[in-house]
């Protein structure tokens, strides 16, 4: 199995929860994944689920200075139109202490060459506007509260994002 897409979707609650939605998508000319699927879905589906959590367990997220501990809370699987076309969908919590004014997103990873193009997308509430980023690449916030970025594959990650985003109201 090959990867060839990631989407990435961050949707911000004004309580300080954080919901994340990755999606990445495969081509499998053997058609592995379906039949490991068939024969051990629900076995499948925990490794896919640990082993994401194993990642996530090697960060350091903090929100507004302090560590927050992202957690899988469910994993899917599926085929985009063949069985040689399979995604995996992740959900994905974390929680931290927003205030009025400036808050800071800090993500401290180990940098990497990236395998696959990918689309992230920071959806903040209306009442909020993003006020700066720091994501190793070209960014767009369009509207005030939505900041969107692509990495395309070859990419060598910088280990450190950064997000700066306003509760106006």
């Amino acid at each position: 199995m090959k990867p060839i897409y990631a989407y990435g979707y961050f949707i911000v609650l004004p309580t300080g929860d954080f919901h994340q939605i990755i999606i990445y998508e495969y081509v499998d000319t053997e058609e592995e994944f379906a039949r490991a699927l068939e024969t051990r879905p629900d076995v499948e589906l925990e490794n896919m689920k640990n082993n994401m959590q194993s990642f996530l367990d090697e960060e350091v997220v903090k929100i507004n200075g302090v560590v927050s501990k992202p957690k899988v809370v469910s994993v899917n699987a599926g085929f985009r139109g063949s069985l040689r076309r399979p995604f995996v969908e992740f959900l994905i919590n974390f929680r931290g202490g927003l205030i009025k004014g400036d808050n800071v997103y800090e993500n401290i990873y180990e940098p990497e060459i990236t395998a696959y193009d990918y689309g992230v997308a920071w959806i903040f509430p209306p009442d909020f506007e993003v006020v700066e980023a720091d994501v190793g690449v070209g960014y767009e916030v369009e509207p005030k509260n939505v900041l969107r970025f692509s990495v395309r594959r070859g990419f060598k990650t910088p280990g450190y994002e950064k997000i700066v985003f306003r509760w106006v109201s």
